[in-house]
C-alpha cells in the first residue's frame, strides 16, 4: 500500500478507525470519508453524504484504491424498526460510489458485505448459501441490501473488469464499538448491562443460540489480504473458527467484569436472530491466507478494559 491513494468510507466508524491507522502505517494517502467536518492526522477528511452521487464524485476523485466500510445499520430490534430507511439508504450509497468508483478508474474497491447474507435455515455458512433461501427473517432488510451490493459488484466485474474484493465480516467486536443501547449489537451491548450492574441481567432470546464473534483487529487484516489476494469478486468469510453460545458470552463477560453473580435472566419473547449463525473459515484460509488470531476471550478482555477507561470515566 506504500504510496498508494486510498480512501476509506465509514473510515471514522468502528472497523474504520482501525484501518485508517493500519493503511497509514502502511505508507498509504489515506482519504476518509465523514458526513461532518473532523480534525485526523496525517488523513484527508472528505466531507460527504455517501447517498448523493455528487458527493461520491468528489470522495473519489484521483484516488487508486476505495475500502467501502460505510453503512447504515444499528442493532437488531433497531434494525426491524427502520427496515425501509435501512434498504433504501444502503442501496444508494452502494450504488451512487461503486459508479463513482468506476467513472473515475479506482484500480481496486472492497466491498464490505454481511454475514447477515446467509438464509435462516443454513447453520455451517459456506459462502455458495445465500442464493439458496431468503436471508433470515430478523435480519432480511439489512441482508437483502448486502446481497445487492454483492450481485453489483460481480455486474461491475463483468461488464467493466473492476478489480474488486467482497467480505463478509462475521459479528466483529472490540474496543471503540457503538455501545449506544438503542444501536448496540450483542456484545456492546452486553458490556454496558454489566458495566451498570443491571439486575436481573435480561438477555434476549433464550441464551443457545450459537455465534462466531471475530475481534475487530483481525478483520482489518483480512480486509487488506482481500484487497491484495482476491479483487475478484468472490465473497470470503471474515470470521473465527470459534463458537459460543449467547449464554456462554454472558458468563464470559460476568467474569471479565469482576461480577459472575450477577442474576441472568433469558427473555423468550423477544427476537434472538439466526438460531446458528457459524461462518466457515475454510476459503479466507485457502485463498487469502486469513486465520483469526484474537481469542474470544482474550477479545473481551481488551474490550471490558477499553470501556471502563473510555465510556465509564468520560
Amino acid at each position: 500500500m506504500k504510496g498508494r491513494r486510498v480512501l476509506v468510507t465509514g473510515g471514522f466508524g468502528f472497523l474504520g478507525s482501525r484501518l485508517v491507522p493500519a493503511l497509514l502505517e502502511a505508507g498509504a494517502e489515506v482519504r476518509a470519508v465523514s458526513r461532518r467536518p473532523r480534525e485526523a492526522p496525517g488523513v484527508e477528511v472528505a466531507v460527504a453524504d455517501l447517498t448523493r452521487p455528487d458527493d461520491c464524485e468528489r470522495a473519489v476523485r484521483g484516488i487508486e484504491d476505495v475500502f467501502h466500510l460505510a453503512a447504515f445499520g444499528w442493532g437488531l430490534g433497531e434494525n426491524q424498526k427502520q427496515a425501509a430507511q435501512l434498504l433504501t439508504q444502503n442501496v444508494l450509497l452502494n450504488t451512487h460510489l461503486l459508479e463513482a468508483a468506476r467513472k473515475a478508474g479506482v484500480e481496486r474497491y472492497l466491498y464490505t458485505s454481511s454475514s447477515s447474507v446467509y438464509p435462516g435455515s443454513a447453520e455451517l455458512l459456506d459462502e455458495s448459501l445465500p442464493w439458496d433461501a431468503p436471508p433470515h427473517g430478523s435480519e432480511s432488510t439489512f441482508g437483502w441490501a448486502k446481497r445487492l451490493g454483492e450481485i453489483q459488484a460481480r455486474a461491475y466485474r463483468d461488464q467493466y473488469g473492476m478489480k474488486i474484493a467482497v467480505v463478509r465480516p462475521s459479528n466483529p467486536y472490540g474496543p471503540g464499538d457503538d455501545f449506544d443501547p438503542s444501536r448496540a449489537h450483542v456484545i456492546p451491548s452486553l458490556i454496558a448491562k454489566v458495566a451498570a450492574r443491571t439486575s436481573p441481567l435480561v438477555v434476549w432470546g433464550t441464551g443457545q443460540a450459537v455465534r462466531s464473534f471475530v475481534y475487530a483487529d483481525d478483520v482489518v487484516l483480512g480486509m487488506r489480504l482481500a484487497m491484495e489476494r482476491a479483487a475478484d469478486a468472490d465473497p470470503i468469510n471474515l470470521a473465527s473458527p470459534e463458537t459460543t453460545r449467547i449464554a456462554d458470552l454472558v458468563r464470559t463477560i460476568l467474569e471479565a467484569e469482576g461480577c459472575a453473580d450477577l442474576p441472568v435472566r433469558f427473555d423468550p419473547t423477544k427476537p434472538e436472530g439466526h438460531p446458528r449463525k457459524v461462518p466457515s473459515t475454510a476459503k479466507a484460509e485457502a485463498k487469502i491466507g486469513f486465520r483469526a488470531a484474537t481469542p474470544l476471550r482474550e477479545g473481551l478482555a481488551r474490550t471490558v478494559r477499553w470501556y471502563r477507561e473510555h465510556v465509564l470515566r468520560s
